[in-house]
């Protein structure tokens, strides 16, 4: 069993958003503002907490999504409510039973709709309706607490851990402490074993004569009126009271723990997260524990990141193999949803476990046609408003072959290719050494500004089409893509044996664009040769510090391979430098172009600056313009 999908109307940045889950584990990556947040928050109202204490959620009008309300704020004519659905889906036959009365029509999956209307200003409580299932009937939700055997657990982000674990409430502790202690016999033996222990510290040196010391004064004070006595104790002992006093430790295995505070945020993070999933004890007892970890990276080194997420992936993995306890009346089942700003995080997992939030524009439509021509004014909006847009990788049609190309890709690079809604793929090292030195030679501030926000994706080779079919296929159910702008950087390969194949490719990078009707946000540029004889061809300094880069790599026959390129019309040369470039061995050319932005930067300030080819000075301006937001 496990929550396939998420429909949010009307809830924050969601006027009308689908988020589709695997059975595992999902990973939700996208920019800030784009809605992760509000999506984890979604399940927490339409689940229970699995300590079964409140959520810490209480929705106000801040929740309403603003349909492009004057200045951001509500008025009489905005919507009141909001509306959170979530479907539930079991590859394995009966475990649905239990739900029976929220089936869908299909009596595959079941539902529950939650629809709230925040309260009043000035007021608390907001008012929820509950509906289960599709179907129509006079009692929306027959069955309540079919809906309590589906829990989450909420890790934060942005956790302190030192003050969570080290402060003096001990609730975090406690907790972990109670969950063994739920026999009643076995928690009288501890509390006795602790009390007598507390005896056997009363009575350690000094203690019994600082007691003594006081109860002197003590009796002097009061034997004129009511004489008083005084003794020294422990309070009664409590788990709380004990777990009070207890402080957890770590360091590196091997060595003495020591206080938290001496260790670093990273490992204190990770102890945090060990603490509060000892819970997952709890999910035993519920069919269903969506576990909900927001931004787990922080203070994490990438290893560590990559060690958490196949942790957590193992934990859900092992509990949908696990057969329930004999007479249990619970499945047990874990679900694990993460959101995330980094690749090693995302790239932990199958890309397919991967879905993308986005923030686009967004203009509600109006009921009818006939209220659009009554009301022109209704139908637009003062100012536009932005929503929460999803792309599940798994629902973008991908064929075998491209997800594992993707997949290893990622798993090899742990790229942005996924984060980024501008993405400018190249060919190979070289191109991608290259660009960020081309793109400040030749853009204005704010383009430049987009260039820094735009994922250089080096493919090393030239089998463009799986990256493309990634970020240019449309979401099956949501209708979006990934990509906002894509521009694709490859060699004509002019004079060369692969010129052929370098124009075939071209053509068909062309024809998939069409295809998936992104003439608009996809480009394919291309030169006449390949990059380095370009970069010869575009003049200014560029020969000079070429020739110096070229020494670099081959001292004693640098200058015959020169003679060879000769000192003909730039188009001579640029010829010449392809034909010296078909032997492989000559130039490793991402150290050529290391070597080359070295010359350049050696240079005096007042020198002339690198000369950009004009294939990548327009492409740098094309994936850079600016866009409807």
């Amino acid at each position: 069993m496990y929550l396939e999908r998420l429909h949010l109307r009307g809830f924050r940045s969601a006027a009308d958003t689908t988020v589709s889950f695997r059975p595992g584990v999902t990973v939700l990556v996208g920019e800030n503002n784009a809605g992760k947040s509000n999506v984890m928050d979604a399940i927490r109202l339409l689940t229970l907490p699995l300590d079964g204490k409140g959520s810490g959620l209480y929705p106000d009008r801040d929740d309403l999504h603003r349909d492009g309300c004057e200045d951001g704020a509500h008025t009489e004519e905005c919507r009141t409510t909001f509306e959170l659905s979530a479907r539930y889906r079991s590859n394995v036959p009966g475990d649905l039973d239990m739900f029976s009365q929220a089936f869908d029509e299909d009596d595959q999956t079941a539902s529950y709709h939650l629809t709230v209307t925040p309260p009043p200003t000035g007021f608390r409580r907001a008012a929820m309706s509950w509906r289960a299932g599709d179907g129509a009937t006079t009692d929306l939700d027959p069955e309540p607490r079919a809906r309590e055997r589906i829990r989450h657990l909420y890790l934060p982000p942005l956790r302190d851990a030192q003050r969570e674990l080290a402060s003096s409430s001990g609730g975090r502790i406690q907790l972990v402490v109670e969950r063994l202690l739920r026999d009643d016999e076995a928690r009288e033996k501890f509390l006795q074993k602790v009390g007598e222990q507390f005896e056997a510290v009363e009575a350690i040196d000094p203690l019994p004569q600082a007691i003594a010391a006081v109860r002197t004064r003590l009796t002097r004070l009061t034997e004129g009126a009511h004489p008083q006595t005084a003794d020294l104790g422990f309070a009664d002992a409590s788990v709380s009271s004990i777990a009070r006093g207890l402080r957890l430790r770590m360091e590196q295995a091997g060595l003495d723990p020591r206080d938290l505070a001496e260790s670093g945020l990273g490992y204190a993070n990770l102890l945090f997260m060990a603490a509060v999933l000892t819970q997952l004890q709890d999910a035993a007892e519920a069919d269903l524990t969506l576990l909900l970890v927001e931004e787990p990276e922080a203070h994490l080194h990438p290893q560590l990141q990559t060690i958490l997420l196949h942790h957590l992936a193992e934990e859900a993995r092992a509990s949908h193999e696990r057969q329930p306890e004999p007479g249990s009346p619970w499945l047990g089942r874990v679900q694990v949803i993460v959101t995330t700003h980094s690749p090693h995080v995302a790239t932990a997992v199958d890309p397919r476990n991967l879905v993308v939030l986005q923030r686009r524009p967004w203009r509600p439509r109006p009921a009818t046609d006939s209220a659009a021509t009554a009301a022109p004014e209704a139908a637009a909006p003062s100012r536009p408003s932005y929503q929460t847009t999803a792309v599940a990788v798994h629902r973008l049609g991908l064929d075998k072959r491209d997800h594992y190309k993707i997949r290893s890709y990622l798993n090899a690079t742990r790229s942005t290719l996924l984060f980024g809604q501008r993405v400018l793929l190249v060919e190979g090292i070289a191109e991608a050494i290259l660009l960020p030195e081309f793109a400040r030679l030749t853009l204005a501030d704010e383009c430049l500004q987009r260039f820094h926000g735009t994922a250089l994706v080096p493919i090393d080779g030239v089998d463009f089409e799986p990256y493309l079919r990634v970020l240019l296929h449309r979401d099956s159910e949501s209708g979006q893509r990934i990509a906002r702008r894509v521009a694709v950087i490859t060699d004509g390969d002019t004079g060369s044996a692969n010129v052929e194949a370098a124009q075939t490719r071209i053509r068909k990078l062309s024809a998939l664009i069409a295809a998936s009707g992104a003439r608009d946000i996809a480009r394919v540029f291309h030169n006449e040769f390949t990059l380095e004889p370009e970069i010869l061809r575009a003049g200014g300094p560029n020969r000079s510090l070429l020739m110096k880069a070229w020494q670099e790599q081959r001292p004693k026959g640098w200058a015959d391979d020169w003679k060879t390129v000769g000192e003909g019309s730039p188009d001579e040369q640029a010829k010449a430098l392809s034909e010296l470039l078909k032997d492989k061995n000559k130039i490793r050319k991402g150290d050529l172009a290391q070597a080359l932005l070295a010359e350049a930067a050696a240079r005096p300030a007042e020198a002339p600056a690198l000369a950009v080819p004009d294939y990548l000075r327009d492409a740098l301006a094309w994936i850079t313009e600016a866009t409807a937001r």
